[in-house]
């Protein structure tokens, strides 16, 4: 069966906010790497260096997700739930502090995808799923 309009744009939100989420996985590779990639300095220890770590190694399973739904309709709306509590989440936490550019344009970037793939899963669920 071919794919219609609206479940390419399905896929293409899905695949997007994999894409953004796989970014940071590369920090699994150090402390420079994650450095770099939100423009902030991490500090003296290691402490925040493994919890940032972890955190992008759970930004790789919610890719991961993101990705697997992006072929598999059933996974769209636990997956797409997750991500939007995701990014909003970081939003609201972002805009209730004073923040620098390297947040704010992480804010901006969550809330480019959210809106994507907000219009993803009403896509999805007109197709009635």
């Amino acid at each position: 069966m071919n794919p219609t309009i609206n479940e390419w744009v399905i896929r293409l939100s899905f695949a997007f906010t994999g894409l953004i989420h796989v970014l940071p996985l590369a920090g699994l590779f150090g402390r420079p790497l994650l450095e770099r990639a939100y423009g902030v300095t991490l500090g003296e220890g290691h402490d925040l260096t493994i919890l940032m770590q972890h955190r992008a190694l759970l930004f790789g399973l919610l890719a991961a997700a993101c990705f697997a739904a992006v072929a598999s309709p059933g996974w769209r709306w636990p997956v797409g739930i997750a991500a939007l509590i995701s990014m909003l989440g970081f939003v609201l936490i972002a805009a209730l502090q004073a923040h620098g550019l390297p947040i704010a344009k992480v804010m901006w970037i969550d809330v480019g995808a959210a809106l994507l793939l907000s219009f993803g899963l009403m896509l999805h669920f007109k197709s009635g799923y």
